[in-house]
C-alpha cells in the first residue's frame, strides 16, 4: 500500500513540475512513510511513498524499473495472487530479482499487455511509464478499492493517489462542482462515475484503464459487472452447490489477504460478514489468543455491539481492543477528519471508522481485514426488500410477491424496505416530488436543473431485477465506502483488506439467482447457508442489522453541534447562493442534514485555505 504521483508532458518537462511532483509527494507521506522515491526524464516525472506490506528489503523500491530500463512504474495496492502469477510467468522465461508483487506486476505487463489486469486478483492503482513510445498507462482495480485522481491542464496530465496532493499544482486554479454537491446532498452519494467535487479532477474510474499520450487521454472499460449478470430462469445450480462454491471462494479469498509480512488484525463489529471473516481466520490460520481485533463501542446505545463481541469470544479466543467515539471527538477533530477524506463524507459512521484505524494503528498493526462488500454481494441492506419486492411483481410472480411481501413484515423490516419498493413503482415526476419534500433547505430551481443530470437519478433506479440492483451498487454506491475506507486507513499509515471483495466471488453470485440471496423475508440468505457455521447462532439470527453504526442522531442534537450547523448554515448561503435557502432559522435538520452542512462547510473552508497555501 502506498502512494503515488506524477506529470506527464508531451513537451519537455521543466524545473517548476519537478518541484511540484516532490510537494505532492511530500502531501502523500501518511500513505507510505517507509520509503520515497523520484524518477523524472524529459517527459515524464513519478514519485511514489512506501508503505512496506511485502518483501520489506529495499527490493520493493519505487519508482520501479523493468530489467531493460524501456519501462518505470508506480504503484499503490496488493495483488494477492502474485506468488502463483510470478511461477507462471518463470514458465514462460522471465526471471524475477525480487520477492515483490511490484516486479509481478510489471513483468505481467510486460508479457500481457493491458490484459494482465485480468490476471491480477487485488487491488490497485498504478502508472506505467514507457520510454520507448513516451506513452504513459494507467489502470484502477475493479470496484475501485484503491484511488487514482487527474487533471489535464495545457495537454500536461497530473495524477495522485490523492486529491490534496493536486491542490500542490499551482496551474490548477480549482472550481466546486455543483453536479457532486448536488448528488452528495440529495442522494447520500460521492464518487460517480469519474467525478468529484472539483470540476477540474477526475478519477480513473473503477474497472478501467487509460492511456495518455499527445496531450490526450483516452479510457477503457476492462472490467464490468453487467458481463456476470445472468437470466435467473435458466439457473440450474442445486443450493448446496452453490453454498460450497460461495464457501470456497470466501476462504480463499481470505488465504490470499493474509499474505503479508507486518501485524495483520481485523475489524470487528457485532454483525454477520466480520464474524464469518474472523472465523476463516481461526480455523484456516491457527491464531492465538492475542490475535488483535478493533470496534466501535458505544456503551448505552441500543446500537452498541459489545455483547455480540463477546458472544463470539466464546467461540474464538481473540484480543478486542475497543475505541469510544462520541459526540465531543467528532467536533473537536472535524477539520482533519475532512482534510484526511478530501471531500465531504456522508454520514458519521466514517468518523467511528478513522477512530476504529487510529486504535489499530496505535496497537502496531499494519494490515486490517474489514468486512466491507458482504451487503454488496449478498443484499444485506434491508432496503433490499424493495428492490426484490419490486423485481417479483414485474415478473408478475403474485404468489412469491406475497409470500414475500407478508414474511418481510412478519421479521419487522426496516421500514426503508418499504420505501425503496413504493419509490421503484413510481413515475419520476412524483419521485422528484418525493426528493425535494425531503429537502426543504434546497432551491426548487437548482433541484429540478440538476435532478435529470445525476447519473444517481438516471441509473440507480432503473434496475430491472435484484441481481441488477446489485450491479448498481457496485456502480454507484460502493465506491464512496471504499474511498472513505482509503482516506481512513491511510491516514493512519494502515492498509484496508476486503474479501469479500474477491473479483471472484463478486462474480459468482451476480449469476446466481436473486431468489437465494432474500428468501422468506430474510436477507443475505445464502451468506447464513454458506457461511453462518464460522460464527454464532445469535449473530446469524439478529433481526437489527446496523451496519457499521453509529449514533449519529444523537450526536447532532448537542448544543455544540446544533450552534456550528447554523454557522456553516448561513456559510453555505454565501458559498452557495443557488443551492441553499437563506431562510435557514426555519429548516427541520435531521442529524444526517446537520452531520452534510458541517462536512461541505468545513470541506470548502479546507479547499480554499489549502488552494491558497500550497499555490504559494
Amino acid at each position: 500500500m502506498c502512494g503515488i504521483c506524477g506529470i506527464f508532458h508531451k513537451q519537455k518537462i521543466i524545473s517548476g513540475d519537478i518541484k511540484n511532483v516532490k510537494k505532492m509527494n511530500m502531501v502523500l507521506k501518511h500513505r507510505g512513510p517507509d520509503d520515497e522515491g523520484i524518477y523524472e526524464d524529459h517527459s515524464c516525472v513519478l514519485a511514489h511513498r512506501r508503505l512496506s506490506i511485502i518483501d520489506l528489503s529495499s527490493a520493493g523500491h519505487q519508482p520501479f524499473y523493468s530489467d531493460d530500463g524501456r519501462y518505470v512504474m508506480v504503484y499503490n495496492g496488493e495483488v494477492y495472487n502474485y506468488i502463483e502469477l510470478r511461477k507462471e510467468l518463470i514458465k514462460t522465461g522471465w526471471q524475477f530479482n525480487t520477492q515483490t508483487d511490484t516486479e509481478v506486476l510489471l513483468k505481467a505487463y510486460q508479457h500481457y499487455g493491458e490484459k494482465c489486469l485480468h490476471l491480477f486478483n487485488g487491488m490497485f492503482a498504478f502508472a506505467i511509464y514507457d520510454t520507448h513510445l513516451n506513452t504513459l498507462f494507467l489502470a484502477r482495480d475493479r470496484v475501485g478499492i484503491k484511488p487514482l485522481y487527474y487533471s489535464i491542464k495545457n495537454s500536461k496530465l497530473y495524477f495522485a493517489s490523492e486529491i490534496k496532493a493536486l491542490w500542490s499544482i499551482p496551474e490548477l486554479s480549482l472550481s466546486v462542482n455543483e453536479q457532486a454537491v448536488f448528488d452528495y446532498i440529495v442522494f447520500n452519494r460521492t464518487d460517480v462515475f469519474d467525478e468529484t467535487f472539483y470540476n477540474e479532477i477526475k478519477r480513473i474510474p473503477c474497472g478501467y484503464f487509460a492511456h495518455f499520450s499527445e496531450g490526450k487521454l483516452n479510457l477503457n472499460q476492462w472490467w464490468n459487472p453487467e458481463d456476470y449478470l445472468k437470466d435467473s430462469s435458466e439457473d440450474k445450480l442445486e443450493l448446496d452447490y452453490i453454498s460450497e462454491k460461495v464457501h470456497d471462494i470466501f476462504v480463499s479469498a481470505v488465504n490470499f489477504r493474509m499474505r503479508s509480512d507486518v501485524p495483520v488484525g481485523t475489524c470487528l463489529s457485532g454483525g454477520l460478514d466480520s464474524s464469518i471473516l474472523l472465523g476463516v481466520l481461526y480455523k484456516y490460520h491457527n491464531l492465538s489468543k492475542d490475535y488483535p481485533t478493533f470496534t466501535a463501542s458505544f456503551p448505552g446505545h441500543p446500537i452498541d455491539e459489545s455483547a455480540y463481541i463477546e458472544n463470539l469470544r466464546i467461540k474464538y479466543p481473540f484480543s478486542s481492543y475497543f475505541t469510544f467515539p462520541n459526540s465531543d471527538m467528532a467536533y473537536s477533530q472535524l477539520e482533519e477528519f475532512v482534510y484526511m477524506n478530501d471531500e465531504p463524507t456522508t454520514n458519521p459512521s466514517f468518523f467511528s471508522q478513522y477512530q476504529v484505524m487510529k486504535t489499530a494503528a496505535q496497537n502496531h498493526v499494519t494490515v486490517l481485514l474489514d468486512g466491507q462488500g458482504g451487503d454488496e454481494n449478498f443484499a444485506g441492506y434491508q432496503y433490499f426488500h424493495g428492490f426484490n419486492l419490486y423485481d417479483l411483481l414485474c415478473k408478475r410472480d403474485i404468489k412469491l410477491f406475497l409470500i414475500e411481501l407478508l414474511k418481510s413484515i412478519k421479521r419487522k423490516q426496516h421500514i426503508s424496505a418499504y420505501q425503496t419498493f413504493v419509490f421503484q413503482i413510481l413515475p419520476d415526476v412524483i419521485r422528484k416530488k418525493m426528493l425535494l419534500r425531503t429537502l426543504p433547505y434546497i432551491k426548487k430551481d437548482f433541484f429540478y436543473n440538476r435532478i435529470n443530470k445525476s447519473i444517481i437519478f438516471n441509473k440507480f433506479f432503473d434496475a430491472s431485477d435484484l441481481n441488477q440492483s446489485l450491479v448498481r451498487h457496485f456502480q454507484f454506491k460502493l465506491e464512496h465506502l471504499l474511498r472513505m475506507e482509503d482516506r481512513n486507513s491511510m491516514a493512519f499509515s494502515l492498509e484496508a483488506r476486503v474479501p469479500y471483495l474477491d473479483h471472484r466471488l463478486i462474480e459468482f453470485l451476480l449469476g446466481v439467482s436473486p431468489y437465494l440471496k432474500i428468501k422468506d423475508g430474510e436477507t443475505k440468505y445464502l451468506q447464513k447457508k454458506a457461511l453462518s457455521d464460522y460464527t454464532t447462532s445469535e449473530i446469524t439470527n439478529r433481526k437489527d442489522k446496523i451496519g457499521f453504526g453509529t449514533p449519529g442522531e444523537a450526536w447532532m442534537k448537542d448544543i455544540k453541534w446544533q450552534k456550528i450547523t447554523d454557522d456553516n448554515y448561513k456559510k453555505l448561503c454565501k458559498i452557495f447562493p443557488t443551492v441553499f435557502k437563506k431562510d435557514y432559522d426555519k429548516i427541520p435538520y435531521s442529524g444526517f442534514d446537520r452531520w452534510k452542512i458541517n462536512q461541505l462547510a468545513v470541506w470548502h473552508d479546507i479547499f480554499l485555505m489549502n488552494q491558497s497555501q500550497y499555490n504559494q
